[in-house]
């Protein structure tokens, strides 16, 4: 089966889920950037309720009610945007990868006319969907587990990043609102309902974000030290045929673990993923290197 993914993953129906599933994971993309947007222009209200005091009961109380609305209704909208994108993805690993679909985490496989449907919605560009499994030819299970290896390693970094960004944004925030009050010789009531109020949804959304990525990150990088450990045994025990219905096991453990962490949350802005594209890249290629030299192949 060497290299049978390199060209299974260029085949029509496998296109036709990526084409899907990308489509998925762009309109949960727009939902959470609607949901920050919303956030940010509430929380934007904090300088307006700073330079005219008369608008500070009405920007608190818009503030209020989103962080309300947020908590109670935009969050499990957001889930279920999540879980279709994540569960699409699925689609296309577990059939790129030759894996027995686990219902008991992903539910029911996607209705063929719910994948035809989002992938005639697709507008990207064509080429970005083909190779999108970037390993070389490898022996079969290691080219499942290469692909499975770059998921854990390049989404851990890309998801570390952006909740690292993400911490530090809140940190600068209520630095500043601490630092508006000070300055202006407001009182902590003042500084509550004039600053912290307006932005509680932002606050909340960010961090909701933060966990969510913080958790995904962990999970993966135990995921990853878990396949590369046991990786290392096989080359060591001469890479034997008779291991590997034991690492096909193990790659579908890794496979819910993807899964599990694609629910958590949405993936990372398409402008923060591509910012740090071509040094991912590279480096996940120096890893492919290593990997064939441990393995011989």
């Amino acid at each position: 089966m060497a290299g049978d993914i390199l060209s299974r993953q260029n085949e029509s129906g496998m296109l036709t889920l990526l084409r899907a599933a990308s489509t998925s994971h762009r309109q949960a993309q727009r939902l959470a950037g609607l949901h920050l947007t919303a956030s940010a222009l509430l929380a934007g209200g904090a300088i307006l309720a700073l330079l005219v005091p008369s608008t500070n009961s009405t920007v608190s109380l818009l503030g209020a009610l989103w962080a309300v609305v947020y908590t109670l209704w935009a969050g499990e909208w957001s889930t279920s945007a999540f879980r279709r994108a994540a569960v699409l993805q699925e689609a296309f690993d577990t059939e790129l990868f030759g894996l027995p679909w686990n219902r008991a985490v992903a539910g029911d496989q996607p209705e063929p006319q719910e994948i035809s449907r989002l992938a005639r919605l697709y507008k990207g560009d064509e080429s970005r969907l083909r190779d999108y499994y970037e390993i070389d030819a490898l022996p079969h299970p290691l080219d499942v587990l290469a692909c499975q290896l770059q998921n854990l390693g390049w989404g851990t970094r890309v998801r570390r990043r952006y909740a690292n960004a993400i911490q530090w944004g809140l940190v600068v925030w209520c630095a500043t609102g601490v630092l508006v009050g000070v300055t202006a010789g407001l009182s902590v009531s003042d500084v509550l309902t004039a600053w912290f109020v307006p932005s509680l949804g932002l606050l909340l959304l960010g961090v909701d974000t933060f966990r969510a990525q913080r958790d995904t990150t962990q999970a993966r990088e135990r995921a990853h030290r878990e396949l590369s450990d046991r990786i290392e045994a096989y080359v060591a025990d001469g890479s034997r045929p008779a291991r590997h219905a034991e690492l096909l096991d193990l790659s579908r453990q890794v496979q819910d673990v993807l899964l599990q962490t694609r629910l958590a949350h949405v993936r990372v802005p398409n402008w923060f993923f591509n910012r740090f594209h071509g040094a991912d890249r590279a480096d996940f290629a120096a890893a492919l290197a290593d990997l064939h030299r441990r393995t011989g192949v």
